[in-house]
């Protein structure tokens, strides 16, 4: 199924998680390859600048691992209070809402305890157009839950790239 946040739609199940949502927090993934992807999905999106930092901060402090956590951080928190201040609302306020879609996926690698997973999104291009982005986002099982491991230099960008079509992915929904 499909939960609303910030006007974009995230993946959920009864079965691969998140078990909890809280306060624009998500957590409690199941350890199997459909929860590593509904984590990578619903805990990559929660690091954006965009939703404020009582989303963005919680998120990379507890669900982001890797050696460039802290830069993530740090450019969010840069990016946000450019966003904020573009936006004209108030300090800790989310600067916008979110125009995409989660569109497809595909493993590029999983073992037990990690996994790399394509994330394709569509959003508007320009002339009406839809822009189509790959991200690859790593996943690690560490303490009970899965951690996203932030992206090289902590910028999204870096592990981001155009794609013409969803060939050789598989659309979200799969299943029934």
């Amino acid at each position: 199924s499909w939960t609303g946040f910030h006007g974009i739609q995230l993946p959920a199940s009864a079965q691969a998680g998140p078990r909890h949502v809280t306060g624009g927090l998500a957590w409690g993934f199941a350890d199997s390859p459909r929860g590593a992807l509904v984590a990578a999905v619903n805990i990559g999106v929660r690091t954006a600048a965009l939703w404020g930092p009582a989303i963005y901060g919680p998120t990379i402090a507890r669900q982001v691992t890797g050696p460039d956590a802290a830069a993530l951080l740090a450019a969010d928190t840069s990016d946000y209070a450019q966003l904020r201040a573009a936006a004209h609302v108030r300090a800790g306020r989310p600067a916008g809402r979110g125009y995409s879609a989660q569109a497809a996926y595909r493993f590029a690698a999983w073992a037990p305890g990690a996994a790399t997973v394509d994330i394709v999104t569509a959003g508007p291009g320009s002339g009406g157009s839809t822009v189509l982005v790959v991200t690859r986002i790593e996943v690690l099982w560490q303490r009970g839950d899965w951690r996203v491991v932030a992206p090289p230099g902590g910028d999204w960008a870096n592990s981001a790239s155009a794609v013409s079509s969803l060939a050789g992915y598989r659309p979200f929904p799969d299943e029934g």
